[in-house]
Formats: structure tokens, C-alpha cells, sequence
């Protein structure tokens, strides 16, 4: 008996295309589809009910709220539903996607056994252009759109994204692109489309095919930009100057028309009566009608938006592909720097700012530094924009606060470029010891001739970036060479520093979020995934004290003051207070509310964005993050992104709690606790 094979999809107005894609699937021998519905508009979930009746699907309805994606939602649940359906294999697609087989008579049984044994089976898409057509499709989507992204198009990443047909009883979980094995490599056959291996890293979680991937089985044919009308339908009408970028962005990565591939014909014909028996069904083909009518109707309303009009009349220009990347590539030639991150060809640092308050001046030679080193995501930000905002109130009892973003571009950056030269790693900038020490002295004289009692220097990257955390699985890989730098350039004693810690867990997941928001549109490559980042920490096993001691050997005479940074709102005043020294009433400052508060990255725009660098590059990912987090923003439909198992972060915890024991018992610092 023939093994059997179920399709999964979540289609969300498909209605014009369900019959052929079912058509489709079926004909290559798969024994029906999975579908999960909600939010539809168009009837489709009325064409999945009655498919489900007819024997061809199982229709599983979901009660969704607005925004919520059903194919995730679903796919937490299917495993039971396709042990009932007693199926051998599974494989999640989109409607837009149609399995290609190359194999024998270019039908599942023969792909199967071309393949040979295997457990998990990926197959890489390939994007089809819409040939510049407008409106809703006439005919068959397969036979009608034959301009295509070149076999071997690696350049484009939406042409990497991979599905994976599996067999359910090996899967712990779903992700859209690929499973998750109970078991690693070597238990588990998990192979390309040409029988090859894939490489032990996929079962950490990668999304994209890899260098040598083989095509040589199958491939995805990959239909979602059938017109521009059809595009916006799916993807929603961009409702911000930004959402509009994203969406042109992503249609000239889509709209290919290089080549012409004509091998879905005999699919075609091969479909043709299941097609037709299908809309033998007069209820089907009553909804399939109706379903039409909706999306002609509604591709004529946004038409009659002058603004949708134009944005549909720029996405049939056949050239703008090309010219994204020309001005990408334009970007990654940008000259090489010779001043810090704004500075122009010649570096003459600006003061700090015009001084529009007094300060309480000291004598000559009684001003001292104290400095806040972070850590990142340890209140920093609240710290840093609550000085800043009563600097002028602080002025006046002898404080300076030495604006943070300031300090970061005119003396923190150009010492880690002296740190990273004396680790002899390359980078773009580079400036000689001589002009180092130019920009910290010219930075510094305006602040040291108000002679303050005390001057705040704040900057969380100081021991480095949160990327540095993520990619290498410890606490700033380079911690003691950049203090080391950064002191050569302070211009006073540093008698007091301030630092939080915070528990494992969350400490790297919170620096995975600002990893990825770090990345700008000219960043080449793609970002690390969070399964790597928790390979990495899990082996490196990081502690704050190792950190504490480098910076308390850098600083020998300065005190350094600790807090957890779960106990700050217990603490605040106190901190605050330890800051600004003795004499200050902090009970005076003034709160005032961030005016444009960053959004906060919730686990589906985590999910997103990683995947929007696995198929399309960094750079693209960096360009659509805002538009992504403002999408999906954290809420109990989005979640809160948090990479690690129960017992992962069990056992990060018991390290925590481990080390703050440690830190306690470390007579160079002064512990703060409630």
C-alpha cells in the first residue's frame, strides 16, 4: 500500500486559486490537503468546508482574532490531526506554492523513491514574475506565468526559502519552512531535493538553502505576485510612507521574469480532470465564481484610490528590480570612514552642545568622573534620558551629565577602533593614536573648563555590543580591551561606576532583539538565528563576575557599585542618589514621557525578521524592521520572544543566582540590594 502524503495550508482569501492548488496537489498523488481557515473574506473558507464534505480536504475553522496568523496557529495543532489522517508525510505550503517534481513520471511515489529513505525531504522555492500583468488572473496560474528567477539565482534570497515534506511521527514541532526533530543528525534522514544530506547546522534552525543544495528531485514553484492588484490583496494595502517602501522592496525581489520555465504543462494537463470534477460540484463552482467576483470587485475599489493606482503602475516597472540593486550595490561602495559614525572626511568634533544652564563650578583640579558602563537592557536608557532631561537642574548643584549619545560617537567608538586595532582586527576606520587622543581632548574641554563637581559619563556600550553577546554565546568578548582604551582617554579620576546585571535568560534574549536592530540596510549576509545564539551560550556558560573583575582591574581605584537589575524599582532612589552624589535631592527630578517609545519586538516579529534574512539578506531585514514590530507588536496574539526551554532557563537561573552569590562575596564591589 502506498504510503500517504497530506499538504497543510492556512489560505486567507484564496478563493480564485484553492481549486486549482488542490487540483494540483491531489494529481501529484497527495491524499488530500489540511486546511486551516480564519478572517476570510471572500469565501474561501466556505470552498474549504465544502472540499471537506466532498472527501478532498480536512477543514479545521479557526476562531482567530484580526492579525493572527492561522498557518502558525495551525500548525501548533496539526500533529495529532495528521496522526488521525494516518499520514506517512506532511508538507506545509502556501496557496501561491506548487510542487515541481522532476522525477521518473514527475508524480509523488516517483520523487519518494528517487529520493530514497529519509525522514524529512526540503525542496527550495523559485520565484515566478507576474510577465507585467494587471488584475486577477485568467486561466491557470501554472500554465500562464512562465517567466522565471534563473535555476541556479543565488543572488536573490527569496530564491533560497525552503518547505520540507517530513514525516510527522519524527517532529517535536512546526515552524512554517521546516520541522523540529526530537532527534539531531545522525537519527534523523533529513536530505535536500537531490537525495544530498543536509547539513548538521539545520537542525539548530536554519530557513534558506544552503551553498550546495540540489534541485535535482523537485523545486517550489513559487507564484506570489500574479499582478499587482493580486499582491496588495494578499500583503494589504500600505497604510504608512514606510509600509509602502517594504512593499515595492519586496515586489522587485518577487517580480522576476529572467527566464522562461515551461515544465508545469504536463502538471497542467496531468490536473486537468480533477479540476474539472471538481468544478463539476455546482456548489464549488458557485463559490468559486463568487469568490472572483469579490476579488475583481475589491482589486476595481483600490484602484479608485489615485495613491493605490500609482503604487500599482510603479510595480510593472520591469526595471525596478534591477534598480534596487544597483543602488545596494552603490551603498556597500560607500568610502571608507575617516571619522567617527557622522562625522565628515576632516573630524573637528563639535562641543557636546551649547551650554543653556549654569554650573555650580568647584575649584581647579576637584572635578571627578563617574562612570555608568550598563549593562545593555538593564534600565540604561531610563537612567541615561532621566539625567539628560534635568541636566539643567543638575547643572546647578555642581552635576554634569555628558549627553550619552555624544560621548558614544566622540570617545566610546574611537576607542573601541584603538581596541579592535590592538586585537588586530580589521575595520574600515582607522585613526592613529595621535588623533585618538585629539578627539577625547577637544571633546572634553568644554565640559572640564565648567570644573562640576562630579560629570556623568553614561554609555552601555562601553563593554561592548549586544551582537558581541549574541554571536559568540559569553558577555562582551572584548570587554577588557575596550576598557582598557576607553580609560586612556578620561580625562579625570573616575572615583565611582555603576553597573546592573540581569538574569541570563533575559539578558540574551533582550540583546538578540537589539543584534537584530542593529543591523542597517548596507549589512551583507544574514543574521545568526536564535537556536545558534543558544548553542553559543549554552557552551560559553557567562558570568558576570568575569566581567566585573576585567573592568575592576582596568580601574583599580574607582568603587564600583552592583545591582540586580530586577530589583532597580526598589532601588531607584538609591541609585539614583549614589549617582549624583552627596547633597542631592533625587526625590527632585523630573520624569518626563518618551515622545516616539521604541516598540517592543515581540516573538512573532523576532520569527519574521530572522526569516526575512534567511531568504532575502540582512540588509533587507533591516529595512522592513520597523514596519515588522509595528506589525506585530507584543500582545498575547504576538507573544514574548523568548528563545529558551523551560530547562534551559531553569538551569541559566541556577547560574544566576550562582554568580550574584559570587558578586556579593567580592570585596571590591559594593553590592546594592533591597
Amino acid at each position: 500500500m502506498a504510503e500517504q502524503a497530506w499538504i497543510v495550508a492556512a489560505p486567507v482569501n484564496e478563493a480564485p486559486y484553492l481549486l486549482e492548488w488542490i487540483a494540483h496537489y491531489r494529481a501529484l498523488g497527495f491524499a488530500g490537503a489540511v486546511l486551516f481557515t480564519s478572517g476570510c473574506e471572500d469565501g474561501t473558507d466556505r470552498i474549504a468546508a465544502r472540499l471537506a464534505e466532498l472527501g478532498h480536504v480536512h477543514h479545521v475553522p479557526l476562531d482567530l482574532k484580526p492579525g493572527r496568523d492561522p498557518l502558525r496557529y495551525g500548525l501548533r495543532d496539526v500533529l495529532p490531526v495528521l496522526e488521525k489522517l494516518g499520514a506517512d508525510w506532511a508538507m506545509a505550503v502556501d496557496v501561491d506554492e506548487y510542487l515541481s517534481i522532476r522525477t521518473g513520471a514527475r508524480d509523488l511515489q516517483s520523487f519518494l523513491t528517487a529520493v530514497g529513505p529519509a525522514d524529512a525531504i526540503s525542496v527550495c522555492r523559485k520565484p515566478f514574475g507576474s510577465g507585467w500583468r494587471r488584475g486577477l488572473p485568467e486561466g491557470s496560474v501554472r500554465g500562464g506565468y512562465t517567466l522565471c528567477a534563473e535555476e541556479d539565482d543565488r543572488g536573490r534570497m527569496i530564491a533560497r526559502g525552503i518547505k520540507t515534506l517530513f514525516r510527522p511521527g519524527k517532529v517535536s514541532r512546526l515552524a512554517p519552512h521546516r520541522p523540529y526533530f526530537d532527534d539531531g543528525p545522525g537519527k534523523v534522514a533529513w536530505v535536500d531535493a537531490g537525495g544530498q544530506a543536509m547539513p548538521d547546522k539545520y537542525f539548530e534552525g536554519q530557513w534558506a538553502a544552503h551553498d550546495g543544495f540540489s534541485h535535482g528531485f523537485a523545486r517550489l514553484h513559487y507564484y506570489a505576485v500574479p499582478s499587482p492588484e493580486a499582491f496588495i490583496l494578499r500583503r494589504g494595502v500600505p497604510e504608512k510612507k514606510n509600509h509602502r517602501k517594504v512593499l515595492l522592496d519586496d515586489w522587485g525581489k518577487l517580480d522576476v521574469n529572467g527566464v522562461e520555465d515551461t515544465a508545469m504543462a504536463a502538471d497542467v494537463a496531468r490536473a486537468a480532470p480533477v479540476l474539472e470534477a471538481l468544478r463539476g460540484d455546482a456548489t464549488l463552482a458557485e463559490l468559486e465564481q463568487a469568490g472572483r467576483a469579490w476579488h475583481e470587485a475589491r482589486m476595481a475599489e483600490l484602484l479608485q484610490d489615485g495613491k493605490i493606482a500609482e503604487l500599482c503602475a510603479e510595480m510593472t516597472n520591469a526595471t525596478r528590480a534591477e534598480t534596487k540593486k544597483a543602488e545596494r550595490t552603490e551603498k556597500k561602495k560607500a568610502p571608507v570612514r575617516t571619522a567617527p559614525r557622522g562625522g565628515g572626511g576632516t573630524y573637528t568634533p563639535p562641543p557636546v552642545r551649547p551650554v543653556r544652564f549654569d554650573v555650580q563650578a568647584v575649584a581647579e583640579g576637584e572635578s571627578r568622573a563617574v562612570l555608568h558602563g550598563g549593562f545593555h537592557k538593564t534600565a540604561t536608557t531610563y537612567i541615561q534620558k532621566l539625567l539628560e532631561d534635568n541636566e539643567a537642574w543638575l547643572g546647578g548643584q555642581s552635576v554634569y551629565v555628558v549627553p550619552h549619545q555624544k560621548l558614544r560617537k566622540h570617545v566610546t567608538f574611537p576607542s573601541q577602533l584603538d581596541a579592535f586595532r590592538q586585537l588586530k582586527i580589521s575595520r574600515r576606520t582607522k585613526f592613529s593614536e595621535e588623533e585618538l587622543q585629539g578627539f577625547a581632548d577637544a571633546f572634553f574641554a568644554e565640559p572640564l573648563a565648567l570644573r562640576p563637581k562630579r560629570m556623568i559619563l553614561s554609555d552601555e556600550n562601553l563593554p561592548g555590543l549586544p551582537g558581541h553577546c549574541v554571536t559568540s554565546g559569553g558577555l562582551y568578548q572584548y570587554r577588557k580591551t575596550f576598557f582598557q582604551s576607553f580609560a586612556k582617554r578620561i580625562p579625570l579620576p573616575v572615583t565611582e561606576a555603576f553597573f546592573a546585571v540581569r538574569n541570563y535568560a533575559d539578558f540574551f534574549a533582550s540583546s538578540y532583539v537589539e543584534y537584530l536592530r542593529a543591523a542597517t540596510a548596507t549589512t551583507s549576509g544574514k543574521m545568526i538565528t536564535p537556536e545558534e545564539m543558544r548553542r553559543n551560550v549554552l557552551a560559553s556558560l557567562p558570568t558576570w563576575q568575569a566581567v566585573l573583575g576585567d573592568f575592576a582591574e582596568v580601574f583599580p581605584e574607582t568603587r564600583i557599585h552592583v545591582w540586580r537589575f530586577e530589583d532597580f524599582r526598589s532601588l531607584r532612589e538609591e541609585v539614583l542618589g549614589l549617582f549624583c552624589g552627596d547633597g542631592v535631592d533625587v526625590r527632585r527630578l523630573k520624569e518626563t514621557k518618551d515622545a516616539k517609545p521604541r516598540p517592543t519586538a515581540s516573538r512573532r516579529a523576532v520569527e519574521e525578521l530572522v526569516l526575512i534574512s534567511e531568504l532575502e539578506g540582512a540588509g533587507a531585514m533591516a529595512e522592513r524592521a520597523k514596519e515588522v514590530q509595528e506589525r506585530y507588536p507584543l500582545n498575547e496574539a504576538n507573544g514574548k520572544f523568548d528563545p529558551w526551554s523551560a530547562a534551559e532557563r531553569a538551569h541559566l537561573n541556577g547560574l544566576y543566582e550562582r554568580d550574584w552569590a559570587a558578586l556579593r562575596g567580592d570585596a571590591r564591589l559594593k553590592v546594592l540590594e533591597p
